[in-house]
């Protein structure tokens, strides 16, 4: 047996003592108290291998969504591991700030918290002492049954974890604006301001940005910077983004790896069809209306899609590649209507052949198609 004349015996239980590890260092919350601005995106597509992607791209920090994405801690914990391989900072938002559920987070390894609304200074009050051992705070002491620990490898966890955990508040309702001051006295890290929730309880539900809700997420951010704590955001409008950073917002997350995805996925989608052949129909529809109901169908349909018209000509673009296009004379309208390669053509022509009728003169507006069209 090794002998050491300070320690005695060197066993295992010593050298861990001589060499005692301290929590991982937190990297996202020191960057923060350094009020450095951190760039990130949020992560809703619940797959590793997704998130692994994302890993690559270089943002300072990504959230693993356990809100609204769908997403359980193990499938968190998954893509979590990824984002640790990278030179990103994993977080995590919860779906609720339930003590026990904080305790499986922090348990899991994972540092860096967001819980959602929030809407007093108790509560945030009681999300400080979820995050925090005894006699501080009232996290369950578990340490040998967790990663956070490398399962008991890191000997002084117990005694130095408090100050590597990051715990973000998201305010995003009337109730925690009003509370807010009060929410900044606690030791909470930052506060995350949520728009699209706050705008839905501000009566303008889906719009983020209507100015009276931008102006309470500034002011938000101004009061969050001015107590001396971090604030935060998501927006993927830029001139907000760069309002909220010249506030000195210093979490701000640009993206969303769904939308991100989604719209790209579309594009290519749209790209791939726009090489084959629009689906066209040709008809014509007997009457000495015809030039009222070629302009009437043209004003209709003014406030959805491009129109242009006279007494004699119409045409009408809307945006998912659907057109008609009308020529009147004293006795008969001719109509050729379009869809893209998958459109549904047989039903354009059919909403055609009703807005037609619900303007006609007491007499048939029927159009007759041309069998060959294609």
């Amino acid at each position: 047996m090794l002998i050491s004349a300070r320690l005695g015996p060197l066993t295992f239980a010593s050298l861990k003592r001589e060499f005692a590890m301290p929590a991982p260092t937190n990297r996202f919350k020191i960057a923060l108290k350094e009020k450095r601005p951190q760039m990130g995106c949020w992560i809703g597509l619940a797959s590793p291998y997704a998130a692994e992607i994302s890993a690559t791209a270089g943002f300072d920090w990504l959230l693993v969504d356990g809100e609204h994405a769908p997403n359980d801690l193990r499938s968190i914990l998954e893509q979590v591991r990824v984002i640790e391989a990278s030179d990103s900072i994993p977080l995590a938002r919860l779906p609720i700030g339930e003590t026990w559920l904080i305790k499986q987070y922090l348990d899991a390894g994972i540092q860096s918290l967001l819980v959602p609304m929030v809407e007093t200074k108790d509560q945030a009050e009681e999300l400080v002492r979820a995050v925090r051992y005894p006699p501080i705070g009232s996290r369950g002491v578990g340490s040998s049954l967790a990663r956070a620990s490398m399962f008991a490898a890191i000997d002084d966890y117990l005694t130095t974890a408090d100050d590597q955990i990051c715990l973000i508040v998201q305010v995003e309702n009337r109730a925690g604006m009003a509370a807010l001051d009060g929410i900044l006295e606690t030791e909470v890290d930052g506060v995350f301001i949520g728009p699209a929730d706050l705008a839905a309880d501000m009566g303008h539900i889906g719009q983020a940005g209507h100015p009276e809700v931008k102006a309470a997420v500034l002011d938000a951010i101004k009061r969050t910077v001015a107590a001396g704590k971090a604030a935060g955001i998501l927006t993927t409008d830029p001139e907000m983004q760069r309002q909220c950073l010249d506030l000195g917002a210093t979490f701000v997350a640009t993206d969303i790896d769904v939308t991100r995805f989604a719209s790209a996925i579309r594009t290519s989608a749209q790209k791939a069809l726009s090489l084959l052949p629009d689906q066209t129909a040709s008809g014509r529809m007997t009457s000495a209306n015809s030039s009222k109901y070629l302009q009437q169908l043209c004003k209709h349909w003014s406030h959805k899609a491009e129109v242009e018209f006279n007494e004699t000509h119409g045409r009408i673009n809307f945006s998912d590649g659907k057109s008609v296009e009308m020529s009147a004379t004293q006795d008969y309208l001719s109509i050729v209507a379009t869809t893209r390669a998958r459109g549904d053509l047989e039903h354009w022509k059919q909403i055609i052949e009703q807005h037609l009728l619900r303007f006609a003169f007491r007499e048939d507006c029927t159009p007759i198609w041309d069998q060959s069209s294609s």
